[in-house]
């Protein structure tokens, strides 16, 4: 039986860890929580234990907010490649140093929201060479060791910038995939993930880089194919799913909305990182993204319209925040290209957990030991899920320990 400390309603927040969800039976908690409280603080004291059973029955997943990792499957960068991007630019070096844990890692810590860049490979073998390791054995020194040997299968690669900065923690798409579900099969009442595809359509401009494949709607087929054959239906929540009788995706999230928190549990949402432009092939033949695996950032009008990436937290606060009113889904950056890390500056970070945003992205869910500054991005009291600081539901003020 869980505890739950009753925190001002303003900012209430939830601890969502998995051993907390839903520990009695399903019908005792309907004959005894009162989940028609006026709050989960009086459904707790109505009967310790209910609290959260309230959230999971009142507070829809746009109510809440979450950290999340900006590249999630990044590895570092040696030094000897390092070197390399130095030489032809200092600040492109700069942005591309840093790293990420294992997927598992960061979940436990509390990141509900991961970052995956896929590249097309129909054929296989596209980026099985990346140039920086061809400079450095022209130069006659021997590359750092990494098993590249997988990317001769065809199939979506994930890479953050090709022929530099390859070195992934899973090379292949779906292995990324299959990582995630795992950590979700073993956490079966987590809260929603979000996972973030951000495809990759350039690469670098060096003699020699290879010429990365642009994304159309067929690639976007295979990416589709590729996701459902690692999640099944159920897993996912899918604009069919949130779109539901409506004649629109935009008509759904801003009058029904989306799901209670505790239909979504355990449920994994896809979303594209791209432009409105770049993402209208995704859309193609798929009117509101009808039998779409992902939602997609699109022009605020659009049928399609349910979800933006937003990451100018700063610039864009007032925005955001109506956007988050009115029922969207928004991602956005509590940092970026390490500059807020080195210097400790957190203007950014409490412009984006002040916006609203459902989901707040950072490269530093640990400080960089390097710098001085211990800077990070969390959520107050390193919770996992709060409730949403723009649009929370009443009564929404209980802490699950």
């Amino acid at each position: 039986m869980k505890r739950f400390a009753i925190w001002p309603p303003a900012l209430a927040v939830l601890a969502l860890a998995v051993a907390s969800a839903c520990s009695e039976p399903a019908s005792k908690a309907a004959v005894t929580c009162n989940l028609s409280a006026p709050s989960a603080s009086a459904a707790e004291t109505g009967l310790a234990g209910c609290g959260g059973k309230w959230i999971d029955a009142n507070v829809a997943i746009n109510q809440l907010q979450s950290m999340g990792t900006q590249n999630s499957y990044k590895e570092a960068i040696p030094e000897v490649e390092m070197a390399l991007i130095k030489q032809r630019s200092a600040d492109a070096a700069m942005t591309l140093d840093y790293w990420h844990r294992p997927f598992a890692e960061q979940l436990d810590k509390g990141a509900r929201q991961i970052e995956l860049d896929p590249s097309d490979d129909p054929q296989g073998g596209l980026y099985s060479t990346p140039l920086a390791r061809k400079l450095l054995s022209d130069k006659g020194v021997t590359p750092p060791d990494y098993d590249l040997s997988v990317m001769a299968r065809p199939g979506i690669k994930v890479i953050h910038v090709s022929d530099i900065d390859y070195r992934s923690q899973c090379l292949l798409f779906v292995d990324c995939l299959k990582q995630i579900k795992t950590w979700s099969d073993a956490h079966p009442a987590h809260t929603p993930i979000l996972l973030m595809i951000n495809p990759k359509s350039s690469g670098i401009s060096w003699p020699g880089a290879v010429k990365v494949l642009p994304w159309g709607r067929e690639a976007f087929d295979r990416m589709d194919v590729e996701i459902r054959s690692v999640f099944s239906e159920d897993q996912l929540l899918t604009p069919d799913d949130v779109r539901g009788e409506h004649a629109t995706l935009r008509e759904a999230v801003t009058t029904t909305g989306w799901p209670k928190l505790g239909a979504a549990r355990g449920k994994v949402i896809f979303t594209m990182d791209l432009s409105p432009e770049a993402n209208a092939p995704y859309a193609e033949g798929h009117p509101s993204l009808q039998g779409r695996v992902a939602f997609m950032t699109t022009f605020p009008e659009a049928p399609e319209a349910a979800y933006f990436t937003m990451n100018e937290p700063e610039q864009d606060q007032a925005l955001i925040q109506e956007r988050v009113k009115q029922g969207f889904l928004i991602r956005t950056r509590a940092d970026a290209d390490t500059r807020e890390a080195r210097a400790g500056a957190t203007t950014r970070r409490e412009a984006a957990l002040a916006s609203g945003a459902q989901f707040v992205s950072t490269d530093y869910l640990w400080p960089d030991d390097r710098f001085a500054t211990g800077y990070t991005a969390t959520l107050p009291d390193g919770v996992t899920t709060r409730c949403n600081p723009v649009n929370p539901p009443p009564g929404c003020d209980v802490k699950v320990q």
